[in-house]
């Protein structure tokens, strides 16, 4: 009877090491960043501008008379966004449109208070909503705004081809962030036929 002994020679190494992907730089920061396409987003960027890619609006903007008549150049209907800025992220608490002039209806809102008390960002609570331990005897509720000053202090805005173009979009927009759950809007939006 003959033995046939089968010998397998390994070096340990079950896996063949693949190169890191090349460095590329963030289509929005320009920073390096590991990626396997040219005109990726790096993984800081991707977060910061997720909100901003779902209203499909590129930047957030002081709400002032002045930041408003600087970013806005033309009479166009449009839509926008209202909110706070969260360390470096823009948070949205209620979308909005103008049928005819955007320019003039961001200026309706600057130093008006929000509808509701019940959205604000950390930096509006009277206390930090980071801090951790025990909440002081006479903090707000966690889902009040804990200051006086409950005006927005940022907007987002894109133009829009006509008023219908606008509506869908603030439909768009009021769907994607939860509608009146999410937003302090207090109703759907309403279209301009209907009034």
């Amino acid at each position: 009877m003959e033995h046939t002994e089968t010998l397998n020679f390994t070096d340990g190494r079950s896996e063949i090491a693949q190169p890191p992907p090349p460095l590329v730089s963030c289509f929005w920061c320009e920073r390096l960043h590991s990626g396997e396409h040219r005109l990726a987003v790096c993984p800081a960027c991707a977060a910061r501008y997720s909100e901003m890619r779902s209203l499909e609006m590129s930047a957030s903007y002081p709400l002032s008379d002045e930041a408003i008549d600087e970013a806005l150049t033309r009479t166009s209907p449009g839509n926008y966004a209202l909110g706070y800025m969260d360390g470096d992220t823009f948070r949205v608490f209620y979308v909005g449109r103008s049928d005819t002039d955007l320019r003039q209806r961001l200026h309706e809102w600057v130093g008006m208070p929000s509808p509701t008390d019940t959205h604000g960002s950390c930096g509006q609570a009277a206390w930090g909503v980071r801090r951790r331990g025990q909440l002081p005897v006479d903090a707000p509720a966690l889902a009040r705004v804990g200051s006086a000053e409950s005006s927005y202090t940022r907007f987002a805005y894109s133009y829009a081809r006509s008023a219908e173009d606008a509506y869908a979009k603030e439909w768009r927009n009021y769907d994607a962030f939860g509608g009146s759950r999410g937003l302090d809007n207090e109703t759907q939006p309403v279209s301009a036929a209907a009034w």
